[in-house]
This record gives structure tokens, C-alpha cells and sequence, in this order.
């Protein structure tokens, strides 16, 4: 049973890796596109909370990392 969640997080994370693969090839094409600030620093912005938020996720399941704080991670990843 462990093994199945660990693999089913494992794709979940596998998952999240490549939509922020995809949408950082989505800011070159619009900065090669010469597309406006604003909308590329947005872009970024998602791309920043993703991959946070994906950290917390691999933290969260490293037996490690288990016992630490949630704010501590919060912290550490600089999210809100």
C-alpha cells in the first residue's frame, strides 16, 4: 500500500515537473515573441508558486522531512 502512494506521488510530482516545463518554454516564446512585461513577469509568478508548491510536496514525503514544520516550509519556499 506505502508503494502505490509513493508511486501515485511520484507521478504527481513527474506531472507538476513538466507543466512548469511547458510553461517555461511558454515565457521564451513570449519573450522571443516580444510580448509584454506584464504578462511575462505574470507567467513567472506562476512559475515561482509552482515549483514551491512542488517542493513542499517532495519535502512532505521525504521521511526526513516529514516532521518539519509547515510554516517553516512555507518560509522556506516563500509563499504565502
Amino acid at each position: 500500500m506505502v508503494q502505490q502512494k509513493g508511486a501515485t506521488n511520484k507521478k504527481d510530482i513527474l506531472d507538476r515537473i513538466a507543466r512548469i516545463e511547458g510553461q517555461l518554454r511558454g515565457v521564451r516564446s513570449m519573450i522571443e515573441e516580444e510580448r509584454g512585461c506584464v504578462d511575462v513577469i505574470t507567467q513567472i509568478s506562476a512559475i515561482r508558486q509552482s515549483l514551491s508548491s512542488t517542493g513542499i510536496e517532495l519535502l512532505k514525503e521525504d521521511a526526513q522531512c516529514k516532521n518539519l514544520d509547515a510554516e517553516y516550509l512555507k518560509a522556506l519556499f516563500k509563499i504565502s
